[in-house]
């Protein structure tokens, strides 16, 4: 073999094998982290990340190769090992993780429950994050729509993003539609005679406040929400039966509120995240229904 065709082969090897290199560094720079999707998560979100806020990594490995993301409205046990079953290995999550604001332990260090959940979270390797200032704040309110749209009330918004029109009924006949259409077992509280008449609802996931329930009332003949204070919007509710025309109010209670916004979510996310499967994981209402 000549002088010439050893450089030859020398040059096409190395060629090669700096493609090789090259690929494989592509490659690796390129893995779907738990760390990326959330950074295309923020890229994506349409308003300044907060400086403070309670959304971020509660558990698990930012680092981690991500196989599969799940979205839930809080990540309960159950709802992780479905996940883990599932191969999801990322969990988004609306509500905290570990019962409380912060998911800090504090006195639950040492309690059985919080140490089985986290251990969970550990052998599975799982990684779970809180997406919740962020996905309230998008413009229109996303878990509204998605709760209307829901209740089959598409198309109805009379100007404001949560404020839906919808054909004429009582506040008794709303009840039991809202009931059956959110499958609702023993969650479901509201105020206001049955027999009132309903043509405006104001649909408010979540725990409502008072200024926003007050602003609402003007126009609406009901607020539909998840969580309301029984010292703030429940009296304020309560206290227009007595200084104008009563108003309705129905609370089916935080997660079922706000579930079907975490079902929107996922599908947002699909667009973001098409290398894995997306999945909303949904939590029924968690209350039993009392026995008669």
């Amino acid at each position: 073999m000549t002088e010439i065709d050893l450089s030859r082969r020398r040059f096409v090897l190395g060629t090669a094998a700096g493609l090789v290199s090259t690929r494989l560094g592509r490659a690796q720079s390129t893995q779907l982290t738990a760390q990326v999707v959330t950074d295309r998560i923020r890229a994506a979100i349409g308003s300044p990340w907060l400086d403070k806020t309670i959304d971020g990594f509660k558990a698990g490995d930012p680092s981690t190769v991500v196989t599969g993301v799940a979205t839930t409205v809080m990540a309960t046990l159950d709802v992780l090992q479905r996940a883990a079953a599932a191969g999801q290995n990322f969990v988004v999550t609306q509500e905290p993780v570990f019962y409380g604001a912060n998911d800090e332990p504090g006195n639950r260090a040492q309690d059985p429950v919080y140490l089985a959940k986290k251990a969970f979270i550990d052998q599975k390797r799982l990684v779970v994050w809180r997406f919740s200032d962020h996905w309230a704040a998008r413009t229109p309110n996303q878990s509204a729509a998605a709760l209307a749209t829901k209740l089959g009330w598409r198309s109805n918004s009379t100007g404001g993003a949560a404020d839906y029109l919808i054909p004429e009924t009582t506040l008794g006949a709303l009840i039991a539609d809202v009931r059956k259409r959110l499958e609702i077992r023993g969650g479901l509280r509201s105020i206001g005679n049955d027999g009132m008449r309903v043509r405006n609802v104001f649909v408010s996931p979540g725990g409502p406040t008072v200024p926003s329930t007050a602003e609402a009332l003007r126009q609406a003949d009901v607020i539909l929400t998840g969580e309301p204070r029984e010292w703030e919007v429940v009296p304020y509710a309560l206290d227009t039966w007595a200084s104008e025309r009563g108003k309705g109010l129905i609370s089916v209670g935080r997660l079922v509120s706000e579930s079907p916004g975490m079902e929107a979510c996922a599908v947002w996310l699909r667009t973001l995240i098409p290398e894995v499967t997306v999945t909303a994981v949904t939590v029924s209402d968690p209350y039993w229904r009392p026995q008669s």
